[in-house]
């Protein structure tokens, strides 16, 4: 009886030693990446194709264009820095551009988050 009372006791001795260096240790997580919607607007994927499919068209902003042209980056970014770009495609003041109407509000907001974000050549 001797031995199997030492066997219990050994047996619930190596389960308690087992078990408690599993018990109370922590295992780190590494804290998620927060990736706001602002860090996805990016001017070559994003902006350019808006900018390409509504303004930078015949007849519009385009090389020669008296009032900007929109086909490179360093044309559009003078308005931007004017406050001119913001003002027309965005506030509609005067007048909405371009001329046929409004933007869809999803392009708008784009291209109000890449603006607030500094209108960044990314």
């Amino acid at each position: 009886m001797n031995k199997f009372a030492t066997l219990i006791f050994s047996v619930i001795v190596v389960l308690i030693i087992g078990c408690n260096n599993k018990i109370g240790k922590l295992i780190p997580i590494t804290p998620p990446v927060v990736v706001s919607v602002a860090d996805t607007i990016k001017f070559n994927k994003h902006i350019k194709p808006i900018i390409n499919n509504n303004c930078a068209i015949s007849g519009c902003h385009i090389f020669g264009f008296s009032n900007g042209d929109y086909t490179t980056y360093a044309g559009l970014n003078a308005k931007i820095v004017s406050g001119k770009f913001k003002l027309r495609a965005y506030d509609a003041n005067p007048g909405p551009m371009p001329p046929s109407g409004k933007l869809p509000q999803a392009q708008l907001d784009s291209i109000k988050i890449w603006l607030d974000r500094g209108a960044p050549n990314d």
